[in-house]
C-alpha cells in the first residue's frame, strides 16, 4: 500500500491510469490542492500569510476546494467567495472544513457574478488584516505548483507527448507543458474550452459546463503554448464522460468527459504519439448533473468537430468545434 507522511501528501497526489494503447488518464481527487497548497505555503515562507490569518479566493468550485483542505490541514480560516453555481451539498462541504461561503447573487449588470465576487474579495481584505489573497488567476505559482507533475510524466511516458487538457485558470495546462518543454520533451498541447468561453477569443456568455472555460481573461494562461484547441458542449462532455465510466469504471466529472471526447479526434491527428489527458475531479459532485440520465444518444460516438479559422466562426448550433492554434498570441484573434 502508499505510504504518505501527511494527508495532504496523499490528497494531492495524481495517478496515472492507463486508458488505452498509448493513452493515459492523469487522475486527481481534486486537482486544485496542488496550486492551493503550493501558493499557500510559498506565502508563507515569504511572510505574507502569517499563522492564523484569514486565505481568501474567488472560487464556486474546484479551486475552493482545494483552498478548504489547505487551510482545513494548516490552520487557516478562509472564504470562498462564490455564485449560485454553489449547491447546497458543496457549500456545506466547505463550510466543515471551518471556512465560510458567500454567495454573491448581482451580476454587476454585463459584467457577470465575476465581478461582484471581486468587489466583494477587496472589501474582505480591506476589512480583515493580514487575509492572504490567493489570486490563482495571476499567481505564477498556480502552474509552478505542477512542475513535479510533469517531471514525473517525462520519466514515465517519455520525451515525445500529446497533452490534452481541459482549460480554466491556465495553471495546470500551461504549468506542465512549459515544465516538460523546460525538461526537453517534445509535448504538443490540447486544449480544451467549452463555448461562450473568452479564453480564447470567442464572446463572453451562458456556460452550462462548469469546471472549464471562464469570463476573464487569466494572466496565467499562456495561449503561445497551445498548439490545438478545442470548444465543446455540456451535453458532448457529459456523455463521455458517462462513455469513462461504462468503459473503465473511472468515475470522474465533466470536464474529464470534455477532454476524453476530444482524445478521439487528437488520436487521429497525431497517430503515433502517447496521449496524456488530465481529469481534474471525481464524479461525486456531478451524481445529480452528469450522472442523472443513463440515455445516451449514439451520434454523440460518431460526432467530429468541426474545424474553424477564427474563434469566433461557429453557429448556434454546434455541439464541438476546434482550430489549430499554432502557438499564436491571442492577439491575432482580437
Amino acid at each position: 500500500m502508499l505510504q504518505y507522511e501527511s494527508s495532504l501528501d496523499a490528497m494531492r497526489d495524481a495517478v496515472l491510469f492507463p486508458i488505452g494503447q498509448a493513452l493515459h488518464m492523469v487522475s486527481f481527487k481534486a486537482m486544485k490542492i496542488v496550486p492551493a497548497h503550493y501558493i499557500i505555503s510559498k506565502a508563507r515562507d515569504r511572510g505574507d500569510l502569517q499563522p492564523g490569518k484569514t486565505v481568501v479566493e474567488t472560487s464556486s468550485g474546484n479551486f475552493a476546494l482545494g483552498m478548504a483542505i489547505v487551510c482545513n490541514r494548516l490552520n487557516h480560516p478562509f472564504v470562498a467567495i462564490g455564485d449560485p453555481a454553489i449547491d447546497p451539498a458543496f457549500k456545506r462541504q466547505l463550510e466543515m472544513l471551518g471556512g465560510r461561503v458567500e454567495i454573491v447573487t448581482d451580476k454587476k449588470g454585463s459584467q457577470g457574478y465575476q465581478k461582484a465576487r471581486l468587489d466583494r474579495l477587496q472589501e474582505i481584505l480591506a476589512a480583515e488584516q493580514g487575509a492572504f489573497w490567493c489570486r490563482q488567476y495571476d499567481n505564477e505559482n498556480n502552474g509552478l505548483a505542477y512542475a513535479n507533475i510533469a517531471r514525473e510524466l517525462l520519466e514515465i511516458i517519455g520525451p515525445r507527448l500529446i497533452l490534452v487538457a481541459p482549460v480554466g485558470s491556465g495553471g495546470s495546462s500551461c504549468g506542465i507543458a512549459a515544465a516538460l518543454r523546460a525538461g526537453g520533451a517534445d509535448c504538443t498541447l490540447v486544449g480544451v474550452d467549452t463555448f461562450n468561453s473568452v479564453l480564447f477569443g470567442q464572446i463572453d456568455g451562458p456556460r452550462k459546463l462548469r469546471g472549464l472555460g471562464n469570463t476573464i481573461m487569466p494572466g496565467n494562461l499562456k495561449h503561445t503554448l497551445f498548439d490545438d484547441v478545442h470548444w465543446v458542449s455540456s451535453e458532448l462532455a457529459d456523455h463521455f464522460t458517462r462513455k469513462l465510466y461504462k468503459a473503465t469504471g473511472h468515475f470522474r466529472g465533466p470536464t474529464t468527459g470534455a477532454a476524453f471526447a476530444v482524445v478521439r479526434f487528437v488520436r487521429n491527428r497525431y497517430p503515433d504519439a502517447p496521449i496524456v489527458f488530465l481529469s481534474p475531479d471525481d464524479g461525486s459532485r456531478y451524481v445529480d448533473t452528469t450522472f442523472a440520465s443513463n440515455d445516451d444518444s449514439p451520434a454523440y460516438d460518431q460526432l467530429r468537430p468541426v474545424e474553424i479559422g477564427h474563434p469566433t466562426a461557429y453557429d448556434a448550433n454546434t455541439e464541438w468545434a476546434w482550430m489549430k492554434w499554432d502557438r499564436s498570441d491571442i492577439h491575432r484573434f482580437q
